[in-house]
């Protein structure tokens, strides 16, 4: 087969892999129920599909056309089944389960498009055709370990949120560490060099008293928020049901948790001078209504008793940093 035949054959397969991707947007009427075993299985089959496309091409374009166009064939036929069963898994597990593998899938089919390309580009060889197999490898081995259900993708998310949670906790717990007796040394000795006006880094002697006492409320505050979604997060990953009001609910949670999540962010960059109070109050305010609802919608997922206990410990710690905030 000529090289700038079997190229043309190879762009057709990968526009033709573009089109078919656009089954994953379409919602399904009626979900198929796939398990993720089976989605990963059919990835595997992609995979081999993908070692047999990089073994015939190895040497260049140069090759067989019978035997180049059942290879191509045949590759497209693994993708076409992978994209079924990938499909068919959607829509009975939430949209966060759902977004997962459908991203995944894409990843693997457009990573497939690139290998198809590669190989049929050129007849030399090309340096680039193992660096694409790999990358179909690496697509499908990432796809087999999404989570397998819509429970498991949103305690992923929300395990997320609160990673980011806990970092602005541990970052706010920074101010004040050196203590109040360090800090009025600092004060009475020589004036240091200015820093930079690029230089964005605090440290205590960049507060003044005042600062200070709403920074340390702002880090208790941060405290309590990561020990808010562990306590709920915890709750939800330990429980198994695949319910579908419950997948529900837990998507309304992850929801709230994002907007948390941010809102928590907005009190930790408030903790910094110029501390702006009535900004930094209603990110907080926001912050425990966001709180107020997570809670609830965990409660509807089966658990009302930790996220009421949950709930009302936030509660706690949002008084008192409203508190200080508004002596201040």
């Amino acid at each position: 087969m000529g090289g700038g035949e079997l190229a043309a054959r190879g762009k057709a397969l990968v526009a033709t892999l573009a089109a078919e991707l656009k089954a994953l947007d379409v919602p399904p009427e009626v979900p198929g129920g796939t398990s993720m075993a089976q989605v990963g299985a059919a990835a595997e089959v992609v995979k081999h599909g993908a070692t047999k496309i990089q073994m015939l091409f190895a040497d260049g374009a140069d090759v067989p056309g019978e035997a180049a166009d059942a290879m191509l064939q045949d590759f497209h036929g693994h993708i076409v089944s992978f994209l079924a069963y990938a499909t068919s898994a959607l829509g009975s597990q939430g949209a966060t389960f759902d977004a997962g593998v459908a991203d995944a899938a894409r990843l693997v089919s457009n990573s497939c498009a690139n290998l198809v390309a590669v190989a049929t580009a050129t007849r030399a060889p090309s340096p680039e055709l193992k660096p694409a197999l790999a990358e179909v490898w690496a697509a499908c081995d990432a796809l087999k370990k999404l989570p397998k259900n819509g429970r498991a993708a949103v305690s992923k998310a929300l395990m997320r949120s609160a990673a980011v949670v806990k970092d602005v906790a541990a970052e706010l717990a920074e101010i004040g560490a050196s203590g109040d007796e360090e800090l009025d040394e600092k004060e009475n000795e020589p004036e240091q060099p200015l820093r930079h006006e690029d230089d964005m880094t605090f440290e205590d002697g960049d507060f003044d008293a005042e600062e200070l006492r709403v920074a340390r409320a702002c880090g208790a505050f941060a405290q309590a928020s990561f020990e808010f979604l562990k306590a709920l997060v915890s709750k939800i990953v330990r429980r198994t049901s695949e319910d579908a009001s419950e997948t529900e609910a837990l998507e309304t949670a992850l929801r709230e948790c994002r907007l948390f999540q941010r809102y928590v962010e907005e009190v930790g960059a408030g903790a910094y001078p110029p501390q702006a109070l009535e900004a930094l109050a209603a990110d907080a305010r926001a912050a425990m209504e966001r709180a107020q609802a997570m809670g609830m919608a965990v409660g509807e997922a089966g658990d009302v008793q930790a996220a009421a206990e949950a709930t009302a410990a936030f509660e706690a710690a949002h008084e008192t940093l409203a508190s200080v905030v508004e002596e201040s």
